[in-house]
């Protein structure tokens, strides 16, 4: 999933990475929208802009952490600043990227979170064949 009030930007982004991963991200403009979605089927990875309107990205990632708490969240700022950095901490998104996006580092972010998730999807697996 992909939040940025600015349409192009979340389609952008969740077109590159589509591209870059295989995988399809959804993009969302609205953050009650993407709160509404994320609810009825989670997802493991949220990448979301931090300055929108509604719900900024960081009350958006406290609602969806309270729905599905071994998400992924990825904040995007064009805003440096200790604020950031400590809400994204306080509120355990793994990473922090700042627009313009750098396409590396967003392709690395993605794939280690996705490597994260693979890597616990194998321990549930194992644990689930155990216990048959």
């Amino acid at each position: 999933m992909v939040v940025d009030d600015e349409p192009a930007i979340a389609e952008g982004i969740a077109d590159t990475l589509a591209v870059l991963t295989g995988h399809i991200y959804h993009p969302f403009s609205n953050t009650f929208q993407a709160l509404d979605a994320f609810t009825a089927r989670p997802y493991s990875l949220v990448l979301t802009d931090v300055t929108m309107p509604g719900l900024n990205g960081f009350e958006l990632l406290e609602k969806m952490k309270l729905v599905h708490p071994c998400t992924d969240f990825i904040v995007i700022t064009a805003h440096k600043s200790k604020d950031v950095v400590y809400n994204s901490h306080i509120l355990g998104a793994v990473n922090i990227l700042y627009k313009p996006l750098n396409i590396e580092e967003l392709e690395t972010a993605v794939h280690d979170c996705h490597r994260k998730f693979l890597t616990w999807q194998g321990h549930f697996q194992e644990v689930a064949f155990i216990n048959q």
